[in-house]
């Protein structure tokens, strides 16, 4: 599922952007585009992920064939869905799609006999409701002013404990291999920030924009802190851990810029904001994950594919273009990475996948 979410990463950014100059015979929307960028584009990302780290929880083989077809299958006639304006089709092959990979999840876990991630399949059944509730909305020319928040909101607590558990582990692994001793990290600065964002959701339900960035902001900080605890210095000296480092500063600083935005006190406007969100923290983390599970493997740990690291500060750069309303830059500099990553996973295809796929040896 990753190089079907980097292609339409760049196929949906560049039908959105230059759809006027490209003829087309239907129109694209704004509620579309937010639609496709957050349960299309991540929700692909988020399947792959899943799919791909489920045998590290259950410790069986992972999931191959037909099931992972029928996904892909459901995944893109949604796409297509949507575009030809089948809506009610649309509303039922994404449910199918996020239900399913809840299914399979669910199904792995108790063939294993494990806990697995009940957070996860629970994640999977909500995004599946929220998808087809925003096509539907979409069909009825209906929704609410504050549904472009959710996506983003639940897209975001995904990448904060996602995010939080993979990269303090293997910041503080390098660091161990390196001879330094990692900092003990408070265990409530990261349910504060969570819930922060949660009250901030609630807040924002009831048009009391200000105060909810208030929240938004002291989760930021709350991040920050939480950050300040871990082993950074090992992000010098290894490229894919640099990338996911960069990648997660783009949730406090996309949320404390939301947060200004909402107390209007900030710099930037909040559609500006959000794409800090949604263009530097998911895609910039769902570029880094998914780039571990291609990377060459070596005996001193992962080791990025060449054209990695020009691709990810493409998407970098595009996210401070977006910010700053170069519109037409921050496109062709977000379509070229994703283009040009989508390429980097042509050789991995091919062949078998090396297992820990996102961790390579312990060093890394």
């Amino acid at each position: 599922m990753f190089p079907l979410a980097a292609l339409w990463a760049a196929l949906c950014v560049a039908l959105w952007q230059w759809q006027a100059n490209l003829n087309l015979p239907f129109d694209l929307t704004l509620d579309w585009h937010i639609h496709e960028m957050t349960f299309g584009f991540a929700g692909a990302a988020l399947a792959g992920y899943l799919l791909t780290a489920c045998p590290s929880w259950t410790g069986r083989a992972p999931p191959s064939g037909w099931p992972l077809m029928v996904l892909a299958f459901l995944w893109i006639a949604t796409r297509v869905a949507l575009v030809a304006l089948w809506l009610p089709f649309g509303a039922i092959t994404s449910v199918a799609f996020f239900w399913g990979v809840a299914l399979l999840l669910w199904g792995e876990t108790r063939k294993s006999g494990k806990p697995g991630r009940p957070g996860f399949i629970l994640f999977c059944l909500a995004a599946g409701i929220g998808s087809a509730f925003w096509i539907t909305g979409l069909y009825n020319n209906a929704l609410p002013m504050w549904a472009p928040y959710v996506p983003v909101i639940g897209f975001s607590l995904l990448l904060i404990v996602v995010g939080g558990q993979i990269l303090p582990a293997f910041l503080s692994r390098a660091a161990i291999w390196r001879g330094r001793k990692p900092a003990e990290e408070p265990d409530w600065l990261g349910p504060v920030a969570l819930l922060s964002i949660v009250m901030a959701t609630l807040i924002l339900l009831t048009e009391h924009a200000a105060t909810a960035g208030g929240f938004l902001r002291f989760a930021a900080l709350a991040l920050i802190a939480r950050m300040a605890f871990w082993s950074l210095r090992s992000a010098l000296r290894d490229r894919l851990l640099a990338m996911l480092t960069l990648a997660y500063l783009w949730l406090p600083l996309g949320l404390y810029l939301w947060g200004a935005s909402l107390s209007e006190t900030g710099p930037l406007s909040e559609p500006q904001s959000l794409h800090a969100l949604i263009m530097g923290a998911m895609g910039g983390l769902i570029f880094a994950v998914s780039a571990r599970s291609i990377a060459h493997r070596t005996p001193t740990g992962l080791r990025p594919r060449r054209g990695t690291i020009p691709a990810f500060a493409l998407i970098w750069l595009a996210t401070w273009a977006r910010m700053v309303d170069a519109l037409d830059l921050a496109a062709t500099l977000w379509c070229s990475g994703w283009l040009l990553y989508a390429l980097l996973f042509l050789p991995a295809l091919a062949g078998p996948v090396v297992r820990p796929v996102f961790s390579g040896t312990r060093n890394s």
